[in-house]
């Protein structure tokens, strides 16, 4: 399990391991592990919650029977059940809440020295990590990156939290939280806000240390507010030079600093108090008393103060509901936090059409691009609608929405049940992670992050051992055998999706040697094609190189039957259209080359160069 933490943490500073040649050899180890090591038996809410993450995979592999695109359905499937993969190893493989105290501290250390890892190489040279204004590394996508430190943010908050903790460690814990909340505001990223606050509701909610962590999360975000105009910098350099400044990024970081030192100085002095205040239990109970209600008098300020400057709230939610259906985000003189408009409401629209259409077993995994293009009111090229629970719905319908959600459902419910068992430790850590988890969770809903394994599969990995921390005895139990019937599935159904993802990857690996390969050989570029087309039959990349190959070895006929063999794999497809299209132009055939454009064009009715082609202007 260390083994697969390790490798999703080099995943997430690899651009999250967007592609299926960096998440493909993870999730064939982690896969091939489950199989291999001893499980052990689950019993009551962990079963639902492994069930329900191989039910939701298997679910979408099965959708490729009825998909749009069946090779999306295939690659979407795929990913997922490597997700099932990292849900199941922590509550199977681990003996006992030890080995996973172990891991979770592992985990927060490696969270943490991401933080401190892109603090000292923003520090040192920044300008490379922004992408216009905004800090888009380590991940390489911006709300992917306010994802991670937002995850990091609520276990090292936690061991703040935890009075028995050395002095230093816990005021080390506290500077790097809040460098890692001013990261994450550093992307100016708005989604962050929601997995964010639904990660404060668990860890708060959950405990223990609950007024600790509560006055703590105060002082962290009161920090990034005092420095926030320092700390957009960047950014307003960005909307007055129209380029990202190098001395804007120093000066945000030298703010980011002096926050991160004073963050250290306080909780250290504030340690060393608690640490060494010697009060009888009845006055730590009273402190604990006025604690709460100052903080419960603070919240009420803070509620009273913002409807005060807001004035009508309903007339705000109206105004904000009204921007959300814009297509365009805010003024460039503003910060975005505070904008709804964007393309999301068009995009929910089209999923919710999809949703419509197929209420039941939705279009199929990977399939929500055919609705887009040919629905979308912008000419902006995108494959998901941004939103988990949209996604789900419109590629696996009501099942899958079902099967999804009875994920976190399950989770909840093993954690009622688990928690008046565990032990302090695992309390505390366990809060902590289920935290992280439900930030990415809650991020997702409104992001594309579950296409990016990486960051999701760290954020699953989060979820399942917070579960495990509190459900898992404190003791190596004796083991338990178990039906064989149940032994054999536990262990075929991850190599057999070991394979599936293997082939896969084998298959992607064969599509980039033939790209090469057709600078220099055609018939190199064939025969490579036609293997990658073997490990994958539903692939669509492959037929298209093959084409592109047979027609430069002057045999456009079979370029052609290749292509329309393409057509019938996927008949809703404008890229295999189009290339119909410029096949038929080269061979000196220009109206039936239009009549293919036409087509296209009507699947794809935003694309500027199929406009052209269809009318003979291209």
């Amino acid at each position: 399990m260390a083994v697969v933490l390790v490798l999703l943490s080099i995943a997430v500073l690899a651009d999250g391991a967007f592609s299926l040649r960096q998440w493909g050899p993870i999730a064939v180890f982690a896969l091939v592990m489950l199989a291999c090591v001893r499980r052990r038996a689950l019993r009551g809410p962990g079963i639902v919650v492994v069930g329900a993450a191989w039910a939701y995979a298997l679910w979408t592999l099965l959708s490729a029977l009825w998909a749009d695109s069946p090779g999306g359905a295939l690659e979407g499937s795929a990913r997922n059940l490597l997700y099932a993969a990292l849900v199941t190893l922590p509550l199977v493989t681990l003996p006992d809440r030890k080995a996973a105290l172990r891991l979770a501290g592992g985990l927060t250390l490696g969270l943490a020295a991401a933080v401190v890892a892109t603090f000292v190489a923003c520090l040192s040279d920044g300008a490379p990590h922004f992408l216009a204004g905004r800090l888009n590394d380590p991940v390489g996508y911006r709300n992917a990156t306010a994802a991670l430190f937002a995850m990091a943010f609520w276990p090292l908050l936690c061991m703040t939290a935890q009075r028995g903790l050395n002095p230093l460690l816990r005021a080390a814990a506290f500077g790097t939280a809040t460098t890692s909340l001013g990261l994450a505001f550093l992307t100016q990223s708005r989604g962050v806000l929601i997995g964010f606050c639904l990660g404060a509701v668990v860890a708060l909610a959950l405990g223990p240390d609950r007024v600790r962590r509560a006055w703590l999360s105060l002082m962290a975000v009161a920090g990034v507010a005092i420095a926030a105009q320092r700390l957009l910098v960047p950014y307003d350099a960005l909307v007055a030079t129209g380029q990202t400044s190098a001395p804007a990024i120093t000066k945000a970081m030298e703010a980011m600093a002096v926050l991160a030192a004073a963050s250290f100085a306080v909780v250290l002095l504030l340690a060393l108090f608690d640490g060494g205040l010697r009060v009888s239990a009845e006055a730590q109970r009273a402190l604990g008393r006025v604690a709460a209600g100052l903080l419960v008098a603070l919240t009420c300020a803070v509620l009273v103060g913002g409807l005060i400057a807001v004035g009508d709230p309903i007339k705000l939610v109206r105004d904000k509901a009204q921007e959300f259906r814009q297509l365009d985000v805010a003024a460039p003189a503003e910060t975005r936090l505070g904008s709804t408009g964007g393309q999301r409401y068009d995009l929910w629209r089209i999923a919710l059409n999809e949703f419509r259409s197929a209420p039941v077993t939705g279009v199929g995994e990977g399939s929500y691009p055919v609705g887009y293009y040919a629905q979308r009111h912008t000419d902006r090229n995108l494959s998901t609608p941004h939103s988990l629970p949209m996604q789900t719905l419109a590629e696996t319908g009501l099942v899958g929405l079902l099967l999804l959600i009875t994920l976190p459902i399950a989770a909840a419910v093993a954690v009622a049940r688990g928690w008046g068992r565990a032990s302090p430790a695992g309390r505390r850590w366990g809060s902590a992670l289920l935290a992280s988890g439900t930030v990415l969770l809650g991020q997702a809903s409104v992001d594309w992050l579950w296409l990016i394994p990486g960051l999701s599969g760290l954020g699953l990995t989060c979820l399942a051992l917070g579960v495990a921390l509190i459900a898992l005895p404190d003791a190596r139990e004796p083991a338990r055998p178990g039906r064989p019937e149940w032994r054999l599935v536990s262990g075929l159904v991850p190599l057999v999706a070991a394979l599936l993802v293997g082939f896969l990857y084998l298959s992607d690996l064969d599509v980039r040697l033939a790209r090469a390969k057709g600078r220099t050989s055609p018939v190199a570029q064939l025969d490579t094609a036609r293997t990658a087309q073997r490990l994958d039959p539903v692939a669509l990349t492959p037929r298209y190189l093959q084409a592109g190959a047979l027609e430069t070895l002057g045999r456009p006929a079979a370029a052609l039957a290749v292509l329309r063999r393409s057509l019938e794999l996927e008949p809703r497809s404008f890229v295999t259209m189009a290339l119909l299209g410029d096949l038929e132009l080269r061979a000196g055939h220009p109206g039936i080359a239009r009549a293919w454009y036409r087509r296209a064009l009507a699947l794809n009715p935003r694309d500027a160069g199929l406009q052209k082609l269809a009318t003979g202007k291209g």
